[in-house]
């Protein structure tokens, strides 16, 4: 493909999220790489904005959010918007994530009747399809993605799989892992929950990074850890924000635990977050890929994770660079932390396995599609 040619990066929104973050880097990548890249958004505000290279055109429809989405009517704008984008840039490529996003681009290159090459990713691991209406509704429309799709990326194998289960021939399936951040230049900046930490006390610190919300099973990880703190002095510290921090709180407190565990808030700065941690632990119920583990393995810190569908197995090549656990298991989990601080993985060894999801060879990856 001629590299002045424009491919283009769909992600509705740059707010928090693996799949905006990873747009942005790949967006970047392709860029110094020589290609004319867009992000194109329809709401281009967030933290994942500030990632963005000066070799990426931004295109923002600046539609409102509203809760997670747009709302039927900012919906519609959105689409229709979509369509007249692809009309008048005219892209080779068009790559989008997540399915929301799959879905709306695929319809508008439908009706621009654009040739453009089409690449949606998909990031979690499938729901079980069921008899009711609106499962077949969401069947069929998936279906205009896979006809519509040049290939469909799948962030880990297990999504793979959970896509050729969905129908999609696995010729059409590119099985491409997420790629690491690039590691940020300078000092990081203090912050309040630092202080707090240290006022805490001593002993190691476990720390998870996520929203508070039931897939990340932060509940399990706090029952794991009253266990763990039951018999060595350790503390806990939660990065991430979402609508169960106050039933969180409150299990803290039930638990006898709140004095060991911080609340800390969503920290858009993950140097920060591993420079703080003894070790970093995953509780996750589902997890498409897994971005964090990927992280504190580059930055030398020692991970816990679930065995949760689908990435963190494969991270963590069945357990070779850190402990795995049943899902929703507290007390195998308070064992693997426990044997995790008194033998931790090597530093060499993780840093050598982060160093398979650096942006240069995602990107290679990502680029080979554009050949499709």
């Amino acid at each position: 493909m001629a590299s002045r040619e424009t491919i283009v990066f769909h992600v509705p929104t740059l707010r928090g999220g693996g799949a905006e973050r990873v747009w942005v880097l790949m967006a970047n990548e392709l860029a110094a790489r020589g290609h004319d890249v867009t992000l194109f958004t329809w709401n281009g505000e967030g933290p994942n904005a500030a990632l963005r290279s000066d070799g990426v055109r931004l295109v923002d429809l600046g539609l409102e959010v509203k809760g997670d989405g747009f709302g039927k009517t900012g919906t519609l704008r959105g689409l229709l918007s979509s369509i007249a984008f692809i009309i008048e840039h005219r892209p080779a490529a068009l790559y989008s994530a997540p399915e929301f996003a799959n879905l709306m681009m695929a319809l508008a290159l439908i009706a621009s009747f654009s040739r453009a090459k089409f690449f949606p990713s998909f990031h979690a691991a499938a729901s079980i399809p069921t008899e009711r209406i609106g499962s077949q509704i969401a069947s069929f429309l998936a279906r205009l993605v896979t006809l519509r799709a040049t290939r469909a990326i799948a962030v880990s194998a297990g999504v793979g799989r959970d896509l050729e289960a969905r129908g999609i021939p696995s010729r059409k399936v590119a099985v491409i892992h997420n790629p690491l951040p690039p590691a940020r230049s300078g000092e990081t900046t203090p912050y309040p929950w630092q202080d707090a930490l240290a006022e805490m006390g001593s002993g190691p610190v476990v720390a998870t990074a996520g929203r508070l919300v039931g897939v990340k099973d932060q509940a399990t990880l706090l029952r794991g850890f009253a266990t763990l703190r039951a018999e060595r002095p350790a503390r806990l510290v939660i990065f991430g924000a979402g609508p169960l921090e106050a039933s969180l709180k409150q299990q803290a407190n039930d638990l006898g635990i709140a004095t060991s565990v911080l609340f800390a808030g969503y920290v858009n700065d993950p140097e920060a977050i591993y420079a703080a941690a003894d070790l970093f632990v995953l509780t996750s119920t589902s997890e498409g890929f897994g971005n964090v583990l990927v992280e504190a393995m580059a930055a030398g810190v020692p991970v816990v994770s679930t065995d949760c569908e689908h990435g963190p197995r494969e991270i963590l090549a069945d357990g070779r660079y850190g402990g795995l656990v049943p899902v929703g298991d507290a007390e195998a989990l308070a064992v693997a932390m426990a044997k995790m601080l008194d033998a931790p993985t090597g530093v060499d060894l993780l840093q050598q396995r982060a160093a398979d999801f650096t942006p240069q060879r995602i990107g290679d990856r990502y680029e080979a599609l554009l050949d499709a």
